[in-house]
């Protein structure tokens, strides 16, 4: 039987920047409650900038007057980063 030689390699976490990469979006969520007590939950359109994403709330609360509680979501693309030996 053959020995085995095992190599740790550490990992990193980062955000992913490449030319590839999915682009950073921003998002709103509607927080209020209805009649019911249920969240409207409601949500904008994913953008690329906040400034764009920011326009659905004022929208929403346009045909809702009551819905002053919002949530942004911001989804940005990670990366694991094989490094060398540890």
């Amino acid at each position: 039987m053959r020995g085995r030689t095992l190599v740790l390699v550490g990992w990193t976490l980062r955000p992913d920047r490449d030319e590839d990469a999915p682009p950073t979006t921003h998002r709103y969520k509607c927080l209020a409650l209805e009649e019911d007590d249920s969240e409207c939950a409601a949500e904008g359109e994913p953008t690329e900038t906040p400034e764009e994403a920011q326009a659905w709330p004022f929208a929403h609360m346009r045909g809702n007057p009551g819905h002053t509680s919002y949530a942004e979501i911001i989804e940005r693309p990670w990366v694991m980063w094989r490094g060398g030996r540890t």
